[in-house]
């Protein structure tokens, strides 16, 4: 909708009866569903007196009693009415199909804006793209919707707020990973306690030019949400329930021919005095080597063996053998079938100076993973009351807490994932292990399919060296036996007074507050400790308290006015920002005195005690300013000047500027290019210096737990803190055009960004000597430049049919590092992971010259002529190799790990009753690593492990029958060719865990992440008169992984920045939901 600022009085009614009738009114605008109508012109008819609504509606008008108003807005039907001799106005406006749909754009401070004024690029995401299904978190809600931004899920299966995903804007900024701040209603607050049923738009802001206003917080760009509001006159119910059952989609490609154990012969078993008496039944029979956790085992023809739980006394299986078979679903079957449940019931009120709206929301997931749960409550309230015509009081509060249980690690060998892609057999009938979770061996230790030694090993003397699980427990047992709890709640939120002078000027004060306390508790049970060999799984007990407390004090002027073709639009304010953290972590060390006693004192060690306390103060001084020309041309400068408590006392202050230009030519077109609805140009640039991070500018020293000679320890400081440092200099220059087409069905947005991060912090080594290691300067340059775009199509629009289309799609042209420290060429990604397998090492790092995040290490030299590897060969007496291996390669560069295109799509098609909603989202390029494929192979548990060779025979067959694997390649001793067939189990072991090329994958997806089907209930032609309205879909997410190179996982879910360590796997939805409006 257009924003027309009020316009001033400039004729004077003369007569002295005139003057006695003249009156103020008040009055609101609304649409027809109660909604303000923000920007809205009232003008009294045959004058050019008039004025416009703020962005709540509301206006106030001195007129005549039986004056006529004409009052418009874009996107809606010119309304007239006349005034009575009442003092308040209720004025609803339909909504024009046809006309100019203008966008609302939100900033800083909830400031609202029209989009034609506005000079920089930005995204808004209405509710209904928003809404398409429900989700748990806001960051799965804009997952392919927002252009220029990459999306890095996580497994629906973390329940935790490590399974929120990752957003990262415009591809890297920083020298590590930097996501965008989430604001709702001008409070900053982590995106995990935001609930998307109280959103009704987002705004989404990139560059410094856009997010200036916010200071540093805003480095990477700012998701700006604006919450539902009540109506404006009467009462509305709205009641929300939704169902959805999760199943895991995507699984690595598993081979179901060889069992596990090490040997591809079943060992013969004999039974011996001492051992237990019931083992006689089985004496001569076969079994796999259970103390080995891979799958090299003999080949599944359904012949007999004994399984490693007939050994255990007391069940139905005591003693007695199976058949040898493959079990293709035994690791799908391992997880459960999620059940997510949302339910939110909203009630909201409207009168004549007041509205409010008080949301409930529930959210309870019974979790995929075995003892997993959440429980989520959520409660909103938002609300308006004008004390008088000049004073309004209001409030948005949101307060929720969450219970969540479960074990949620998919790093290397962990207990699920880390198991069944790297270290496990495929012969594991997981209905047995279930059955067997709560099962003790003969000496109380949980019954594990993973023996310290092999039955023939077994020794009366001491039990304990056969019983436990070498590296592994049956997964059911573990999962039972930690106790892993979180509990959060959160409240965020604001009050606020505004002073309303006229139309044309207020104040407001604002208070915001965001807290955040946590308590978590974290049990491994004693009995985990006793039923393993070389797992490293200690009892433990480690409590965790934390408490977060922020608020802003905010003073905000605004004025604006109309001086004949020119709109003015000024603000000024003031913000005080506080923080104040604490959190306190104990934990008890190298396992428990008293077996599943939980206390810190039980500790067999001295437990490791944590009490961390963080204070910080900003202060801040802001203005912006909107100048426009008869709606032609806009523009836009603001300035924001931070001083921060986290720099020195002397050069603590840090300077935002930002401008920009828009050029609406479509008001010069004229009817002679009819097609042509709006055209815009636009530019601006925008500067944003960050401060650092608490403590970087000074000697902190750690308080420790121990002391010597009576004395307390203290810790110093390993880095060298540089009074000059401060952070970096964010440098944004962007361009664009904005069009739309014949009566507004056809629109595209295309903007060209530039930005340059200058003298970042970077750390650098320096001499000893000096009694530190390092040392942070400012040095390094990153600079990005790329494309956007965003269309809108409206191809069919009629009575019983539409189609509506909204696609995105963004190209990174580069993604520079120029400059590190002085000949400094390359340093790793800050708390990124290393991968490692017996042979290399790769890492994600930033090297100068190159683009962001460079993927380095693992790498096999090849040679030059025939692009063929370059082998060392191991030959047998008679000069035929039996063994090659590669040669490293530990610098050799795979790529950046950010995409060069994301892109997205969203359809609705409307049909009489019926709504059908998808979108789809894509990117392409970008590399990540896999380890699970590196080690799954290692291990035998992968397709490509048992596949068929160029001979046609299994490549576990003997080389002597056609097996193995074809190696070609280069020896590198004498440079002649190479060429044989190599032992599967030798080639998967060593040579090919020589290099990591074979894991390192595209990031190229495209997906079809969300369906639903809809159907509008005729709630009027069954006499359902106290029902307004009522919806019914069905819903799901992750319907169609379309494409992706790697079959064995999702890209989109790479569970760290640089790839997955054994990363969870994909998860589908299918479900229900129900909308009731009263």
């Amino acid at each position: 909708m257009r924003k027309f600022l009020a316009l001033f009085a400039v004729l004077m009614l003369s007569g002295a009866l005139a003057f006695a009738q003249e009156k103020t009114i008040s009055g609101k605008v609304s649409d027809q569903n109660g909604n303000p109508v923000p920007f809205a012109t009232v003008v009294i008819q045959g004058t050019n007196t008039g004025v416009a609504s703020d962005a709540n509606g509301k206006f106030i008008l001195k007129t005549n009693p039986g004056n006529k108003l004409t009052i418009s807005a874009t996107g809606m039907k010119t309304t007239e009415v006349t005034v009575g001799a009442g003092n308040f106005l209720d004025v609803q406006m339909q909504t024009d199909q046809v006309a100019l749909q203008e966008v609302v754009v939100t900033g800083a401070f909830g400031i609202k804006k029209d989009e034609r004024t506005t000079s920089n690029s930005y995204q808004v995401i209405s509710q209904e793209q928003l809404d398409v299904i429900p989700h748990s978190n806001i960051t799965d809600a804009l997952a392919g919707k927002v252009a220029g931004v990459q999306f890095r899920g996580q497994s629906p299966m973390k329940l935790n707020t490590a399974g929120e995903g990752f957003m990262r804007i415009r591809g890297g900024q920083s020298l590590n990973d930097v996501g965008p701040i989430f604001v709702v209603d001008g409070t900053v607050v982590n995106s995990f306690d935001i609930n998307p049923d109280d959103i009704a738009s987002v705004t989404v802001l990139k560059g410094a030019n856009a997010t200036a206003l916010f200071g540093g917080t805003a480095s990477n760009g700012a998701i700006v949400m604006t919450t539902k509001k009540g109506v404006q006159k009467g009462v509305g119910i709205q009641v929300n329930q939704s169902v959805t059952f999760d199943k895991v989609y995507i699984l690595p490609q598993y081979q179901n021919l060889y069992a596990g154990g090490a040997s591809a012969n079943l060992i013969t078993f004999h039974w011996q005095d001492g051992m237990p008496e019931g083992w006689k039944a089985l004496d001569g029979k076969g079994y796999p080597d259970y103390t080995d956790d891979a799958s090299w085992g003999p080949k599944m023809e359904g012949q007999e063996y004994i399984p490693w739980y007939a050994w255990f006394p007391g069940t139905k299986y005591s003693f007695k053998t199976a058949k040898l078979t493959p079990q293709p679903d035994n690791v799908r079957d391992f997880y459960n079938t999620g059940v997510t449940t949302n339910s939110n019931i909203a009630f909201s009120k409207g009168g004549d100076n007041y509205n409010f709206r008080l949301s409930y929301s529930n959210q309870s997931i019974k979790g995929m993973l075995p003892n997993s749960n959440s429980s989520k409550n959520n409660f909103f309230t938002s609300v308006s009351y004008d004390l008088n015509p000049h004073f309004n009081a209001g409030a948005n509060l949101t307060f929720n807490t969450q219970n969540i249980n479960g074990e949620f690690n998919d790093d290397y060998s962990n207990f699920s994932s880390g198991s069944f892609n790297q270290w496990f057999h495929r012969d594991l009938d997981m209905g047995i292990e279930r059955e067997f979770k709560n099962f003790l061996s003969p000496i109380g230790t949980l019954a594990s399919w993973n023996f310290t030694s092999n039955p023939n090993s077994y020794d009366p003397a001491d039990p304990a060296s056969f019983w436990p699980g070498n590296f592994w427990y049956n997964p059911f047992s573990y999962f039972d036996n930690v106790d892993y709890t979180r509990y959060r709640n959160r409240l965020f939120g604001d009050i606020h007074l505004t002073y309303k002078l006229n139309n044309n000027f207020n104040i407001r004060a604002t208070v915001r507050k965001n807290q955040l306390t946590t308590r978590n508790s974290y049990i491994t049970k004693s009995i985990v400790e006793h039923s393993a060999n070389q797992t490293g799984v200690l009892a433990s007990y480690q409590p965790e308290e934390t408490d977060y407390q922020e608020y802003n004090y905010e003073l905000l002027a605004n004025y604006q006015q109309k001086f004949g073709d020119f709109d003015v639009s000024v603000l000024g304010g003031a913000n005080k920002n506080t923080t104040n953290y604490m959190s306190m972590v104990m934990a008890t060390q190298q396992g428990l005195n008293i077996d599943d006693l939980y206390a810190i004192t039980n500790s067999k060690a001295q437990p490791s005690l944590s009490n961390l306390r963080e204070k910080s103060e900003t202060n801040s001084l802001f203005a912006s300013g909107d100048f426009g020309y008869n709606k032609i041309v806009n523009l836009n400068l603001t300035v924001r000047n931070d001083w921060y408590s986290t720099l020195p006392a002397d050069h603590n202050s840090l300077l935002s500027p930002s401008a920009g230009v828009s050029f609406v030519f479509s008001e010069l077109t004229g009817p002679g290019i009819s097609w042509l609805s709006f055209g815009k140009v636009f530019g601006s640039w925008g500067k944003k210096p960050l401060a650092l991070g608490i403590y970087q500018n000074n000697l902190a020293y750690n308080l420790n737990q121990f002391s010597w000679n009576g004395n307390f320890l203290i810790e110093t400081p390993n880095s060298l803190p540089d009074p000059n440092l401060k952070g970096s200099l964010i440098t944004t220059y962007e361009a664009g055009l904005d069009l739309r087409f014949i009566n507004n069905r056809y629109g595209l947005k295309a903007t060209f960004y530039h930005e340059l991060n200058d003298k970042a912090p970077i750390s650098v080594t320096i001499d000893g000597i000096s009694g530190f290691t390092s040392k942070v300067v400012n040095a390094a340059s990153i600079e990005r430049t790329g494309l956007e775009f965003e269309v809108n199509v409206n191809p069919i629009a009629s009575r019983n049919f539409s189609w509506n289309i909204n696609a995105t799609f963004s190209y990174l042209l580069h993604n520079k590092v120029l400059n590190l420290f002085g000949d400094q060429q390359r340093i790793p990604m800050s708390g990124q992971v290393t991968f490692a397998s017996a042979y290399f090492a790769l890492q994600a790092y930033q090297e100068k010259g190159k683009d962001w995040g460079q993927l380095i290490g693992g790498g096999a030299k090849r040679d030059s002529a025939t692009g063929l590897y370059l082998y060392k060969v191991t030959k047998d007496a008679n000069g035929n190799p039996t063994r090659a291996t590669n040669i490293l390669d530990p610098e050799k560069h795979w790529g950046s790990i950010v995409p060069k295109v994301n892109g997205g799509l969203i359809n609705s098609l409307t049909y009489k009753d019926f709504v059908f909603n998808f979108s789809i989202d894509y990117q392409v390029g970008g590399k990540y690593f896999s380890l699970d494929e590196n080690w799954g192979e290692y291990s035998g548990l992968l397709a490509t492990t048992a596949a068929t060779n160029d001979k046609g025979k299994n490549v576990r067959d003997a080389v002597a029958d056609g097996g193995g694997v074809h190696v070609k390649g280069i020896d590198a001793a004498d440079g002649k060719p190479v060429d044989f067939y190599m032992s599967a189990q030798r080639y998967f072991h060593s040579f090919l865990q020589a290099s990591a090329e074979r894991y390192i994958h595209d990031l190229t997806y495209v997906k079809l992440r969300e369906i639903s089907l809809g159907y509008q209930l005729p709630v009027k032609k069954w006499g359902a008169n106290w029902l307004n309205g009522a919806v019914v879909s069905v819903i799901a997410r992750n319907p169609w992984l379309i494409y992706n190179k790697n079959k064995n996982f999702d890209p989109s879910e790479v569970s760290v920045t640089a790839g997955s360590n054994a990363q969870y796997p994909g998860t589908r939805s299918l479900g229900f939901e129900l909308k009731l409006n009263f």
